[in-house]
């Protein structure tokens, strides 16, 4: 029994760390899609009284993929009903062109702001529409999630390592007798850790496997797949032989560095 509370002792601090991390790494994933998915769907409108195209464009914008001109039929087809075949030739001849710019990534408000400045000084250019304000609200919210994710998440992680320290250090004392005896018989480092070494490993494993489950089912929660489509967003499906790898790598690291930072600090005690 007591053996088992020394493993959850070690294994909920290192689920924490885990989690935490991973959050972070989901939070990040979740913006890039974001950005992906509005790439595809962001356009910019550039209001012109001259004929534009890629070649006038793609000097300017750095991320430029395509420019495309939007008709205005529809518009003129509305109008004609109201007004003569005349008055509509003569508004279809003075009305600018129209002109939609796709760009190959989501930009930044300030890249944004910078791509409009640029498109304005093009000849024959009279209005840029960037529709920052529309797209920008959920970018900014997300960022400001992963902000605050991060830093709640640091102050985690390194609650976590504490308190796995901690638990090492008390399983330390709890055997104190049993190492006593195994130094004065000239047991090796090793000999006198390996359990704690041995416990250290079989924890991460297990904190990995629960972390690395949960998130890999967390798509398929329905509150959790409710709320994402409710603002438009996807849980990026968890890579288990990538991402659990390298959680298990990062306990595996911080539990070891864990354990031989306590029976560095027992040989100095001659424990």
């Amino acid at each position: 029994m007591r053996s088992l509370k020394n493993h959850f002792g070690v294994i909920f601090p290192l689920i924490a760390l885990l989690f935490c991390i991973q959050f972070i790494t989901l939070v990040g994933n979740v913006i890039k899609d974001y950005e992906k998915l509005m790439s595809e769907d962001y356009n910019i409108i550039v209001v012109s009284s001259k004929d534009l195209n890629s070649s006038n464009i793609k000097p300017l914008v750095s991320d430029f993929e395509s420019i495309e001109r939007l008709s205005t039929k529809s518009v003129l087809d509305r109008l004609s009903k109201d007004i003569s075949a005349k008055n509509l030739n003569i508004l279809q001849n003075s009305l600018p062109k129209f002109y939609s710019i796709k760009l190959q990534i989501f930009p930044s408000v300030e890249y944004m702001e910078e791509i409009k400045a640029k498109l304005l000084k093009v000849n024959g250019v009279s209005r840029v529409e960037t529709f920052s304000k529309t797209h920008n609200k959920i970018y900014k919210i997300l960022n400001l999630i992963k902000k605050i994710s991060e830093i709640f998440s640091i102050l985690i992680v390194i609650l976590g390592l504490m308190l796995v320290l901690k638990q090492m250090r008390i399983w330390l004392y709890e055997h104190k007798e049993r190492i006593d005896i195994m130094t004065l018989f000239g047991a090796s480092f090793w000999l006198k850790s390996g359990v704690l070494y041995k416990m250290a490993v079989v924890d991460s494993i297990i904190a990995t496997i629960i972390v690395t489950v949960f998130y890999y089912l967390l798509p398929d929660f329905n509150v959790v797949s409710f709320m994402m489509d409710e603002v438009g967003l996807k849980i990026p499906n968890v890579d288990i032989i990538y991402e659990g790898g390298r959680l298990l790598a990062i306990s595996l690291a911080l539990s070891i560095i864990a354990v031989s930072l306590v029976m560095r600090e027992a040989k100095k005690n001659s424990i």
